[in-house]
């Protein structure tokens, strides 16, 4: 819960601060039942520095309606209370204004806990010292890293770089380094020029090991960059008799469910299972699995084992307002599926072989269709303006190198057949099939069979659904494949992305895969350039907002592919259709790809599933576009990448199929709502 206050409170003098001297450690003691307070990050800032979220970590922090724990800021006589995010019982944040911290000084954070209507008393917990200083003149150096440490088998997780003298500019900026047999350049985030986060992935996470730490600063585009110096942060081995509930965190909707597991040194082993909350926490079964409860709250699962009950674990789960839940299955198994919403509500479900079902949302289920006529994966499926649906090339059958379709066919919603149309003139797959204003379909791009197979094609072409044909119009200026392609107010279409050579390093390659969008009218047939982005995408998003602008997420290629990025890559930009230029959508990073991104209807952008390295993903989050903010929301039932999502005409969100972490195709489906 996140409690906001401007009071300021004015201690008498008679009631000094204790321990506003100087020092490093704890300054007061806290009261014997009261809340305590172990580190704070970070723990300085330059003079007119931005506002800063404070973390503050301790035990006993409360979040009772009349037993709450605030962070306060104490200088020059004057309590503050902050604005107070309860993280756990062990965390809090808060936002120090910049009003605080114009001026150079030390300052006191404590925690003030009780009810401010006057039912409990107010305590205070010891304090730590906030120093606002001016950093030393010089290059950029490293002075703490928090965590220090993190166990085998770890998932991903913010590393904070405090130090001095971080650079952050279009040729002089920093980025975090991760040393460990090779060198691996972590996702960024620049806090200040003090402090940076990164995020850890959990593949650098999976052996023992110690690493260095440092940060490059400088001109990205230079031949030599200096380093900052190393910390060290070790993968520790989890210890034989560590007791843990798998996932030890959790976010679920409403109702939401979630499979827990008990591990002893990494074994699974036989609990007695319980909600710390009762009844009013949810429910939870004897094999582990849980239920979350009708009320939003942070709730605690807990573990013990049968044979030694003084091995146990607890997992913290939060349930929000909005969440995933299983609804029927798919009558098959599908990966490189399409999914689509139908005039009628119902949404239509082809690809992976030739099959096709239909999804219910009244009754919640699935139901088979008639079959395609020609087996196909990873098509394209496009609503029709009559209400059929164009399904259209895609990989076909085979026993070694799948060919690259050209055919095509329409879905007849009235009579539930698909019926062969025209073929098009470039078998193709990863291409874009975009809907015009006019009612005929834009084909742009993806692979064709060219160059022994896989290469990327810049043709494009146009089907008329009143003549049932494919004809040839202009091509791109660049070759592309797994680009995005989204139709804009003025009607003309939005082209972005994609990787445009045979392979990542091939000959052929120019320096670039294309970071300059490019933009097709349908009434000359022709593409122009238009503005660049700030990094090169293949694999993104790229969704119309309300405002008319374009949401592009995500599909950033690692810094370390031969294709070295421009400085100050953003993971998401908004392209502007009136200036044709791109800017950055916020200050943030996600680790996972392969997920889905879908419009609710408030506006907000849903992220669900995905990826790391080799682990499919059961998070979610929610964009909110006009303030370039994450929040996290109830994650899906079932880990799974490579889905699809589709925005039903009630406002609920289907999510089916896609893959698990060892690859294999899932039949599940979920609903958000």
């Amino acid at each position: 819960m996140i409690r906001s206050t401007t009071i300021v409170i004015v201690i008498a003098l008679v009631m000094a601060v204790s321990g506003c001297g100087g020092g490093s450690s704890a300054q007061s003691s806290p009261p014997p039942s009261g809340a305590s307070i172990s580190l704070i990050s970070p723990t300085t800032a330059v003079p007119g520095s931005p506002d800063l979220t404070l973390t503050v970590k301790g035990s006993k922090f409360a979040n009772d309606a009349h037993n709450l724990s605030e962070v306060a800021w104490s200088a020059n006589g004057i309590n503050s209370l902050l604005t107070t995010t309860f993280i756990s019982s062990n965390q809090l944040t808060a936002v120090v204004p910049a009003a605080l911290l114009k001026n150079a000084g030390t300052s006191q954070v404590f925690v003030e806990t009780g009810d401010p209507m006057g039912d409990n008393p107010l305590t205070r917990s010891n304090s730590f010292i906030f120093t606002v200083t001016t950093p030393p003149s010089g290059p950029p150096s490293i002075s703490s890293i928090s965590p220090t440490s993190a166990v085998e088998g770890s998932p991903d997780f913010t590393l904070t770089v405090n130090g001095s003298n971080f650079p952050h500019a279009a040729h002089d900026r920093s980025e975090v380094i991760w040393s460990l047999n090779s060198d691996t350049f972590l996702a960024t985030t620049f806090v200040s020029s003090n402090q940076l986060t990164a995020i850890v992935p959990a593949a650098l996470l999976k052996n023992v090991g110690s690493a260095q730490i440092s940060v490059e600063y400088g001109d990205p585009m230079g031949d030599s960059l200096p380093r900052t110096n190393s910390l060290s942060f070790n993968v520790t081995s989890a210890a034989p008799s560590a007791a843990s509930v798998s996932p030890p965190a959790d976010s679920l909707g409403l109702k939401g469910t979630r499979q827990f597991v008990f591990t002893i040194g990494g074994s699974n082993t036989s609990a007695v299972w319980a909600v710390e909350e009762g009844a009013s926490g949810g429910t939870i079964t004897s094999g582990g699995f849980y239920t979350a409860p009708s009320n939003v709250g942070t709730y605690h699962v807990s573990a013990a084992s049968v044979a030694d009950p003084s091995n146990s674990a607890t997992a913290v789960v939060s349930v929000v307002s909005s969440g995933f839940s299983l609804t029927g299955n798919m009558s098959e198994a599908r990966s490189g599926h399409t999914a689509t919403l139908l005039a009628n509500g119902k949404v239509l479900i082809v690809g992976g072989d030739a099959s096709a079902e239909l999804f219910d949302p009244a009754s919640r289920t699935f139901t088979p269709t008639g079959s395609m006529t020609t087996s196909r994966s990873r098509p394209t499926a496009t609503l029709l303006a009559n209400g059929t649906v164009l399904i259209a090339g895609g990989f076909g059958s085979g026993t070694s190198q799948l060919p690259r379709l050209s055919s095509a066919e329409l879905y007849d919603p009235g009579s539930g057949t698909f019926t062969a149309t025209g073929s098009m003139a470039v078998g193709r797959v990863l291409h874009t099939a975009t809907l015009l204003d006019d009612g005929r379909v834009l084909i742009a791009g993806g692979t064709d069979a060219s160059g022994g197979g896989g290469a990327a094609t810049a043709t494009a072409e146009l089907y008329d659904p009143s003549t049932g044909t494919f004809t040839l119009t202009g091509s791109m200026a660049s070759e592309r494949a797994h680009h995005t392609a989204t139709v804009l107010a003025s009607r003309k279409v939005l082209i972005v992305g994609g990787w445009n050579g045979h392979a990542a390093d091939a000959a052929d390659d120019p320096p670039w895969d294309p970071l300059f969008a490019e933009l097709f009218d349908p009434s000359s047939g022709s593409c122009t350039a238009s503005g660049s982005m700030s990094t090169t995408r293949i694999g993104s998003s790229a969704i119309r907002l309300a405002n008319g602008k374009v949401l592009v997420l995500g599909g950033v290629p690692s810094l370390q592919n031969v294709h070295q990025q421009p400085p100050d890559p953003q993971y998401a930009e908004i392209y502007d259709p009136a200036a044709g230029t791109f800017s950055s959508a916020g200050n943030f990073t996600l680790s996972r790809s392969g997920y889905t991104a879908t419009l609710l209807t408030n506006g907000t952008v849903l992220i669900a599933g995905g990826e790391q390295p080799g682990v499919a993903m059961t998070s979610a989050d929610l964009l909110d576009p006009a303030t370039g903010t994450l929040s996290t929301t109830g994650g899906l039932v079932i880990a799974r990448t490579g889905a699809t999502s589709t925005l039903l005409n009630d406002g609920r969100v289907l999510v089916t199929g896609g893959t698990d972490s060892s690859g294999k195709a899932l039949a599940s489906a979920e609903l958000y709502q």
